[in-house]
């Protein structure tokens, strides 16, 4: 009896110990929120545990703000604002992608933090130097809190 007793106590010891390592590994997703200048942002940040593995950015920039009338205006100007991100596209783990709304044109940057490195993401003007590249740098706390210090603020967290 004492037998049978001490196996299902460590039976459920071991259960609770694996569903506490699965909880410290799961997947977690951030939104954040803003703007800044007229400019519309949202980030959303996705993390194993603490540590980002993505980040897509978006920014919604309002025509007037590029000098431009229209959504036709801009389209005409699509090869040179293309040209703007040709660097960032061709980088490992970065894609900027551009469309064009009725007043308004959309930036949308998705970034692969387990492909990208300091210089991919320094060809977008992010200055991050590869000495702070690291797991603890990345952590989602840390990155929501230094968003949040830039005017930006968590409207969804899953």
């Amino acid at each position: 009896m004492k037998k049978k007793t001490f196996r299902i106590t460590g039976l459920l010891v071991l259960l609770i110990a694996i569903f506490g390592l699965a909880a410290c590994g799961s997947n977690e997703t951030v939104t954040l929120q803003g703007e800044e200048m007229g400019q519309q942002q949202e980030i959303t940040l996705e993390a194993k545990g603490d540590e980002v593995q993505s980040m897509a950015a978006e920014m919604t920039i309002p025509y007037a703000l590029i000098g431009v009338e229209s959504k036709e205006e801009a389209e005409s100007m699509d090869e040179m604002l293309q040209s703007e991100f040709e660097e960032a596209n061709e980088a490992d783990g970065v894609e900027v992608e551009l469309t064009y709304e009725e007043e308004e044109f959309v930036v949308a940057i998705n970034i692969d933090l387990t492909t990208a490195g300091p210089e991919e993401l320094n060809t977008l003007g992010f200055g991050i130097d590869e000495d702070a590249f690291d797991e603890e740098d990345l952590s989602l706390e840390k990155m929501v809190s230094e968003l949040e210090d830039n005017g930006l603020e968590v409207v969804e967290e899953e």
